[in-house]
Parts: structure tokens; C-alpha cells; sequence
């Protein structure tokens, strides 16, 4: 499908292998999510509880799941175009109507920095202003954007990005196919120290990092080498902007760390791992396969796989959504406390003399 300025129901129909029902001459020029879209914008809507959208939108082309092909006859407001996933679709024709800048430089810049012990692979492209170390090594296929720093011994595999301004501390190893967004730290020295004399000094970390294949890691993400051995993130693993892992941490594959996710030292991870935003764990922790920690969760034990964990510290996910009903129920059983405590006084106060229920007279 060859790049336009406009497109019709049905050519873009044509390019997903999807059904229209409506109008096949409706035109587009751009996309918007449906909230916001007008008649100009393509939008989607990701699934059948989310139909009822269509009600409050301006745009006259939508992408809709196949099973809502039943339900369209209430919406005479809008031509829909019927797709396995609404989603991806809509991103793949948002590529065709505003395509990504292709990057602006080409080959090796002038004012990168490059040894001749470096060893640089075919069909690089290097930024401006990038720094390459004594001994490194860079294979095929590289793309490494402005201003990016790469210390001595590092070693990159192959079809490897680097976006801007990202800094690998000496000797951290990247394996192929792996994205470092903008302002990644890897291979920073780890935070351990030890008190003497009563100063903190600082203790060596003599480890490295080892990324392996198909690994994509956010922006400002850091990642500390290990005091001895490698930090290793597994294969598959996504990790989102702003991650702290720590010196020793053993990522597995697959995992997926949200924003802002912190590791302790030593923690280790099996595969399939999933850490909401802003989840803590403590050090020498591990989470077991497929296990899930909710945002915000603050881990201090081992955690067993294929489980859903919640609140701090973790607790199974059923487990601490009763913990939060009661808690947020705890000015209400406060105030019935109180209650109760008045009533029992009361019938304390007016409490027959020669009753034996009132705690005051002793049984002769």
C-alpha cells in the first residue's frame, strides 16, 4: 500500500483484510483516538464493551472488533471496518498516513569519536558528537544517535539502537536486537558502601551487565553492574522509562517492568515476570515464574509463581483487597465503637445494684 494524503473505507479495508459496513467512499486524513477524533481522523475502538463510544464521537470512520458486527446497526453515525485487532490496525495504517522521520544522519558522523582498536561492524550509522572506547566492539546493522557515550571493552551484537545520549560504563555487554531508549545509564557502579571510622567507603564493584538478545529498555532507565559476576537482563525482557536495577540482579526472560519499578540488590526473576509501576523489592528477593506484582507493591519475601500479589508488604491479590475494604471501612467501625462504648457504659451507670452483671459488686 503506497503512501497518501487521503484514504478511502475501502482501501484501507483492502489493506487489513477487513469488512466494511458503510459507506466505502469515506475518506481520511489523519487518525485521532475516538474521544477526541473528527470527521478527518480514522479511530478505533479496542473491544465490544468499549461500543458504546461510537455514541458521543465525531469521526465517520472507525475500526471495530469482529465480533461487534451484530451491534453496528444501533450506530448509523459512522462507517466501521471490521478487523481481528482494532489496535494494531489502526497503528499500522497511522504508519502509512504519517510515516516516522527517517533519521537525519547517515554512515558515520565527523564529529564522532572513534579509536582505531574499536571494531565496527557493516552498515553502521553513528551520531553526531558519539563517543566510542578503546576495545569495543559493534556489530552489523547499529544505529548509535546523538551524543551517546560507549566506555572501553563494551561490546554491542547486532541490529543493536542506541538513542540519544545513553552512557555503557566500561565493559557492559549488549546482545542483538536491543533498543536503549534516550539517557539509559548502564554499568554505573552500584550502591554499596560500608562504615568505617564513621565515614561510608565505598565498596569496588569489579562485575559488568550483560543485556541479552531481543531486549528493549526506556528512557533514563539505570541498571548498576554487579560487585562481582554479571547483572543480566533475559531475553525478551521489556523494561519501561525511569527502572532502577540494582548491582547482581538477575532478570529473566520475558519479563515486563513498568515505570519506575525499583530492584534491590541481588533480586532475581524467573520468566514472565510482571511488575506494575512503582513496585518495590527488597533485596535477594525472587519472583518465581509468571508471577505479578501490582503498582506500588512493596515485596520483602519471596514470591510464588502464577500468582498475583498486591499492597505492602505483598500479599496474595485477594488477600489485600480485603485488607483495603477494611481498612477503608475503619472510620465507620471506629465511630460504632464508640458508640458501643457509650451504650455499655450507660447500662452500666443504670445496672440494678444486685445485679451480678454489674463488674462494680462482688458475689457474696
Amino acid at each position: 500500500m503506497t503512501e497518501r494524503n487521503t484514504l478511502t473505507a475501502q482501501q484501507i479495508a483492502d489493506h487489513l483484510a477487513g469488512t466494511v459496513v458503510g459507506s466505502t467512499d469515506v475518506e481520511i486524513s489523519s487518525f485521532e483516538l475516538i474521544e477526541r477524533a473528527t470527521a478527518q481522523h480514522l479511530a478505533f475502538v479496542g473491544a465490544p464493551r468499549q461500543l458504546g463510544r461510537v455514541k458521543t464521537t465525531q469521526a465517520k470512520l472507525i475500526l471495530v472488533p469482529e465480533e461487534c458486527s451484530t451491534q453496528l446497526e444501533a450506530f448509523d453515525n459512522a462507517t466501521f471496518i471490521l478487523v481481528d485487532d482494532p489496535e494494531s490496525a489502526f497503528l499500522e495504517i497511522a504508519s502509512i498516513l504519517q510515516p516516522r522521520r527517517e533519521n537525519s544522519v547517515t554512515g558515520i558522523s565527523s564529529t564522532a569519536v572513534i579509536p582505531e582498536s574499536a571494531s565496527i561492524g557493516p552498515d553502521i550509522t553513528i551520531g553526531h558528537h558519539v563517543v566510542i572506547g578503546e576495545d569495543v566492539t559493534i556489530g552489523a546493522n547499529c544505529r548509535i544517535e546523538h551524543g551517546t557515550i560507549i566506555g572501553d571493552g563494551c561490546t554491542l551484537g547486532d541490529n543493536v539502537v542506541l538513542h540519544p545520549n545513553c552512557v555503557l560504563y566500561s565493559d557492559v555487554i549488549i546482545g542483538s536486537d536491543v533498543i536503549l531508549h534516550s539517557a539509559c545509564v548502564i554499568g554505573s557502579e552500584g550502591f554499596g558502601y560500608r562504615t568505617v571510622d564513621g565515614r561510608h567507603k565505598r565498596l569496588p564493584h569489579f562485575g559488568t551487565v550483560r543485556i541479552c538478545d531481543d531486549v528493549e529498555i526506556g528512557a533514563a532507565t539505570t541498571i548498576d553492574r554487579a560487585k562481582i559476576g554479571e547483572t543480566t537482563i533475559g531475553s525478551g525482557t521489556r523494561i519501561d522509562n525511569q527502572v532502577m536495577i540494582a548491582h547482581n540482579c538477575q532478570i529473566g526472560e520475558h519479563n515486563l517492568l513498568v515505570s519506575q519499578v525499583g530492584f534491590a540488590g541481588s533480586v532475581s526473576t524467573g520468566s514472565y515476570v510482571v511488575c506494575g509501576g512503582q513496585a518495590g523489592i527488597a533485596d535477594h528477593v525472587h519472583l518465581a515464574d509468571g508471577c505479578r506484582i501490582g503498582a506500588q507493591t512493596g515485596v520483602h519475601r519471596d514470591m510464588k509463581g502464577d500468582a498475583s500479589y498486591f499492597g505492602t508488604p505483598a500479599a496474595p491479590i485477594a488477600d489485600a483487597a480485603k485488607q483495603m475494604m477494611a481498612l477503608r471501612r475503619l472510620p465507620e467501625m471506629r465511630s460504632s465503637l464508640k458508640k458501643l462504648e457509650k451504650e455499655i457504659a450507660n447500662l452500666h451507670k443504670h445496672a440494678d445494684p444486685d445485679s451480678t452483671c454489674n463488674p462494680d459488686i462482688k458475689a457474696a
